[in-house]
C-alpha cells in the first residue's frame, strides 16, 4: 500500500536530515552488533515488491522502491509548468520512485516518448523530464516523468539542498538577488528547488533514495484535484 505522506515537499524538506540520520543509524546498529555478542538475529520475513499503481508503464526491468500518496493544495500561482494542470485547489496524488540499471542517455531519450519540455537543457544536471495530462473520466490527471543519473544530480545540484533551510527563512525582498547568484552558479533557483510540484523540486525530493544505489532513477508524479 502507498504510504501517506505530506508529499513531495516533505520529502524534500527531509532530504538534508536523512543523510544524517542515515549516518546515525549505521553506528547504532554497529554499536548495538558489538554489545549482544554472537547472539544471532531472528531471520526478517522477506517483504513483497512493491507495485507500480499508476496507469503510466515504467522503462522496462525497472524495480519500483517507493510509493508516496499526498494531498497539497495550490494557488494558480503554483499551476504553471506542473502536474496540477486543473488549476487552483486541492490534490490528490501519488509518486511513484523506481530504480533502473538502463544508461540515463536511454532513459533520457525513453522520457521524451511522453512528451518534450521548453525549459532548455537539463541533461547536464543530470535529469529531464515530460509534463503531461491525461484523462480519466470527467477527471485531468497531470502526469510528471523525470528521469535522473543520481549521482550526477548530487554533484552538481547537491549544494542546492544545503542553501534550502536558510533560504526559507529570509524576507521577500533578499530572495531575488540571491535566486539570480545561485542560479549563475548552478542553473537553478532556489525558489525552483524549493517547489516540490517541479521537475528539479521533484528529483531532489528523491535523491535520497537512491543514495545507497547504483542506478538511474525514474519517478511518476500523478495529481487530480479533488
Amino acid at each position: 500500500m502507498p504510504g501517506e505522506s505530506a508529499g513531495p515537499a516533505a520529502r524534500l524538506r527531509e532530504n538534508r536530515r536523512v543523510r544524517l540520520v542515515s549516518r546515525c543509524a549505521l553506528f547504532g546498529a554497529l554499536l548495538l552488533a558489538a554489545c549482544s555478542g554472537q547472539q544471532a538475529a531472528a531471520p526478517s520475513p522477506t517483504p513483497s515488491p512493491v507495485r507500480n499503481p499508476l496507469n503510466v508503464a515504467l522503462y522496462p526491468r525497472a524495480t519500483v522502491i517507493g510509493v508516496h500518496s499526498f494531498k497539497q493544495t495550490v494557488t494558480a500561482q503554483q499551476t504553471t509548468g506542473t502536474v496540477f494542470a486543473d488549476g487552483a485547489g486541492t490534490y490528490d496524488g501519488t509518486e511513484v520512485v523506481a530504480a533502473s540499471d538502463a544508461s540515463f542517455s536511454k532513459l533520457s531519450s525513453w522520457v521524451h516518448h511522453f512528451g518534450t519540455h521548453s525549459a532548455g537543457t537539463v541533461q547536464e544536471y543530470g535529469f529531464d523530464y515530460a509534463v503531461f495530462e491525461r484523462g480519466s473520466g470527467k477527471a485531468t490527471h497531470g502526469i510528471l516523468v523525470i528521469v535522473m543519473d543520481p549521482k550526477m544530480v548530487d554533484r552538481q545540484l547537491g549544494s542546492v539542498l544545503g542553501m534550502i533551510g536558510n533560504y526559507r527563512s529570509l524576507p521577500a525582498f533578499m530572495r531575488g538577488p540571491i535566486d539570480q547568484q545561485v542560479k549563475a552558479r548552478v542553473g537553478v533557483t532556489l525558489s525552483d528547488a524549493m517547489d516540490p510540484a517541479s521537475p528539479i523540486g521533484a528529483t531532489l525530493a528523491a535523491l535520497s533514495d537512491f543514495e545507497q544505489r547504483n542506478s538511474r532513477g525514474i519517478v511518476i508524479v500523478d495529481a487530480v484535484r479533488r
